[in-house]
């Protein structure tokens, strides 16, 4: 068995995560596709720490990667909000709605063409962009619909600006501390 199968598996799973995700959600099981997207982060991160442990990156992996990464934080996140937030007012969020996974394509774009490991990231990552909207659901009677575009627009923005953001990518961050 190839080792690269291991961490194209595990991005299979992120995929796999999102799509429950949008299934969830168009049925009304919006809590439960909240918790594929963050099931879906976690898989994600876990993707690239085996894909660098066994030595098996690859280009193939990145562009799966990005794959499932618009279909569990691009489009996943954008739906369950809609859904949540919009859905007695479609026109008021149809535009930050259709914007967020739009932005989350062109950074996941400006991402697969830049060569080597970067110490820091262009923009905010799409994981982390949308992770943060859906987790935002559940603060939404608190928020309310017009901060709630103002974010997912802010989101947007985010992703697609030259804001450095640190990688964590291939830091041992649970070195223990003697």
């Amino acid at each position: 068995m190839k080792k690269t199968i291991i961490p194209s598996l595990i991005t299979i799973g992120n995929f796999l995560s999102g799509f429950s995700a949008l299934l969830l959600a168009f049925k009304g099981y919006l809590f439960l596709a909240i918790l594929f997207v963050v099931l879906g982060a976690i898989l994600d991160s876990l993707d690239g720490m085996a894909a660098r442990r066994l030595n098996a990156v690859s280009p193939f992996g990145k562009e799966l990667d990005s794959l499932a990464d618009i279909i569990t934080f691009g489009i996943a996140p954008a739906i369950i909000t809609y859904s949540i937030v919009f859905h007695d007012a479609p026109i008021m969020g149809l535009p930050s709605t259709l914007l967020f996974p739009v932005c989350g394509a062109l950074r996941l774009a400006r991402f697969n063409i830049q060569s080597g490991e970067q110490e820091y990231f262009t923009g905010v990552p799409i994981t982390a962009a949308g992770t943060i909207l859906v987790c935002l659901n559940f603060l939404f009677e608190i928020i309310g619909k017009k901060a709630f575009i103002m974010i997912t627009l802010f989101l947007s923005y985010l992703m697609v600006s030259k804001i450095k953001v640190i990688s964590l990518k291939g830091k041992n961050l649970l070195k223990k501390v003697s």
